[in-house]
């Protein structure tokens, strides 16, 4: 028998609790850490979509990225729902009860964890021969290409190997760089000065996950060409990469990474 604490065991041994930002919120979130499981989904995002998809794969322990929940909002600009009003989390908690489903996450555990995390599989899954680090911060690097690239070229790059036709270009597409950091899922959207961290350790463009156009305006002012994914393509090289991790490590139980977000619905 195993139960979901035997698959949090595992987990931390790879990626501690400890090792993450003190107050993130991980570990378990709901449902019963000492029932048997079934089967784990490595998903970046629990919704409906991925609830019901995990579902019917058989798997009911989830391991998330990000936050079950949509948090409610006080606003002066809107009347909105009251926190037990919130129409996706009463669906998402009837998907969770029906299915007797276990959810764990790890957030920024595993954004930080060298080689296997985050901010290391989205570097990776671009598959740049010869591309080297130059620069780290705890939560990005700067990579030094072969020869100069294109920003266009690195932009093609990113689509053919993320998957996803979507990805913006904002700035000179022309412009010749040797040096890019990918600032995986949020951090174009609510680190402020994170472009302006990479641009000192010498990076000149960068790839972001969720976009400010505040702080991509300011990126521009400073010179750096700014590529766009999206929050869950940037960081479900990692979670892939989770699956393959825990599958080695549980050759009893099934594991499989399972598409989430909104390009997933």
């Amino acid at each position: 028998m195993t139960t979901a604490r035997d698959v949090a065991h595992v987990f931390e041994a790879i990626a501690p609790i400890e090792s993450g930002i003190p107050g993130d919120q991980l570990g378990f979130l709901y449902g019963d850490p000492d029932r048997e499981i079934r089967g784990v989904a490595c998903l970046w995002n629990v919704h409906a979509g991925s609830i019901e998809s995990c579902a019917a794969q058989g798997l009911d322990m989830l391991i998330c990225h990000e936050a079950i929940w949509v948090d409610p909002q006080e606003s002066p600009w809107y009347d909105g729902p009251g926190p037990d009003e919130i129409a996706s989390n009463g669906i998402r908690r009837a998907l969770l009860d029906r299915h007797g489903m276990v959810v764990y996450r790890s957030h920024s555990n595993w954004d930080a964890l060298r080689g296997d995390g985050v901010a290391d599989q989205a570097v990776a899954v671009l598959g740049i021969p010869g591309l080297r680090e130059v620069a780290r911060q705890r939560f990005f690097s700067v990579n030094e290409l072969p020869e100069a690239w294109t920003v266009s070229a690195l932009r093609d790059l990113a689509v053919e190997r993320l998957g996803f036709d979507g990805c913006r270009l904002f700035g000179d597409g022309a412009k010749l760089i040797r040096r890019f950091a990918f600032l995986i899922g949020g951090f174009g959207e609510n680190q402020l000065h994170m472009p302006q961290a990479a641009r000192d350790l010498g990076a000149e463009a960068l790839i972001i996950g969720e976009m400010s156009e505040f702080i991509v305006i300011a990126a521009l002012e400073m010179g750096l060409p700014v590529i766009e994914t999206l929050h869950s393509v940037s960081e479900s090289p990692a979670i892939r990469r989770q699956a393959v991790l825990l599958a080695e490590r549980l050759p009893g139980v099934p594991v499989r990474f399972v598409p989430s977000g909104a390009m997933a619905l």
